[in-house]
């Protein structure tokens, strides 16, 4: 079943995926260094489509959010960067299991190969010129008035909206009244902001995330695959013992006799799964914690490549050292590095 606003195979085109972002709700600004169309994150029919999809769908997502001009700038800093290969051995909420609590055949204890590439936070902060990409997850405005706030769509919604003449941060504002939540900056030194690159030879498995929330700026797509693959709030908690977690693990992965070690050969016609093809430019936003998803596997030698942005329903979110070690978002904490020439 495709949710895609790109390819919508039902018809739905523009209407349940955030897709009432037409040219005509992006006022462009001229320059060079404007990253992304930041007057769309402001129109209120973009705002209540793109709730009404997460709400809906599980996910939403908002086309041409970047600029030509900022979507080249962002590809060509994350690829300038080093990067690494990360290859991993662990079970879908991305840690070595519990069998203290649970049989060595439990879904809780189903461990499966991942790997993909990744530039955590610290290379980006670090090892590139401009800072970019850390730009747009940190970008600011002053909001000045109530009128603004109501223009907003719902001005008791998001404490992001104040009329208080305070700095708040773009991106974030516009996520947390899509979310229906207040949401928050991970603060996490290397998972609250990082790029993968997903390659022909990598296998991206399925999962949980830890951050309850996360946004992906889809910068370059591959020649084949690569598509966001999802099962929507499949559980109903983020709860590691949750049975509803356990089932669908039990029910994508396990039930399938074929290639249980990869974990990464499922039955494509299950009619939970969910995907979208996203075009580059585009904001992907999700649960990441009670939705179980993936990266496609791709085809070709272009890789997918992705710019994460991370968020927790409180301050001071941080993974915990079993996710750290099972990604190893940054070359700087890898195994595997790889310098780009």
């Amino acid at each position: 079943m495709s949710l895609s606003n790109e390819d919508d195979h039902n018809g739905q085109h523009g209407k349940n995926n955030c897709d009432a972002n037409d040219n005509r709700n992006a006022t462009r600004k001229s320059g060079s260094q404007r990253l992304l169309n930041w007057s769309m994150l402001e129109d209120p029919v973009i705002l209540e489509s793109c709730r009404t999809s997460l709400r809906e769908n599980g996910a939403m997502v908002l086309r041409d959010l970047a600029t030509p001009d900022g979507l080249e700038k962002l590809k060509a800093e994350v690829l300038s960067a080093p990067y690494n290969e990360s290859k991993q051995y662990y079970t879908p909420w991305q840690d070595q299991g519990d069998l203290a609590n649970y049989a060595a055949s439990h879904p809780r204890n189903f461990r499966m190969h991942s790997s993909a590439a990744f530039v955590g936070r610290k290379t980006l902060e670090e090892k590139t010129g401009d800072r970019l990409c850390v730009s747009v997850y940190n970008e600011k405005e002053t909001r000045c008035g109530i009128e603004e706030k109501k223009s907003c769509g719902n001005e008791n919604s998001n404490a992001n909206y104040n009329g208080n003449g305070n700095e708040t941060n773009r991106l974030l504002r516009f996520l947390s009244f899509v979310a229906d939540k207040q949401l928050y900056q991970s603060v996490d030194e290397n998972g609250s902001i990082y790029s993968y690159r997903i390659h022909s030879e990598h296998n991206p498995a399925w999962h949980f995330d830890e951050s309850p929330y996360t946004a992906i700026l889809y910068l370059e797509n591959p020649e084949g695959g690569g598509e966001f693959e999802y099962v929507p709030w499949c559980r109903p908690t983020t709860s590691k013992d949750d049975p509803k977690g356990h089932e669908i693990v039990q029910r994508l992965l396990m039930n399938n006799d074929e290639d249980k070690e990869s974990g990464g050969t499922y039955s494509n016609d299950d009619p939970l799964v969910k995907r979208i093809d996203i075009e580059p430019g585009s904001l992907l936003f999700f649960n990441g914690s009670k939705s179980f998803h993936r990266a496609a596997s791709i085809t070709g030698s272009t890789p997918r490549v992705g710019l994460v942005f991370t968020f927790g329903l409180s301050e001071g979110f941080v993974n915990s050292d079993s996710v750290k070690n099972s990604n190893e978002w940054d070359p700087r904490d890898a195994t595997c590095l790889v310098n780009q020439e």
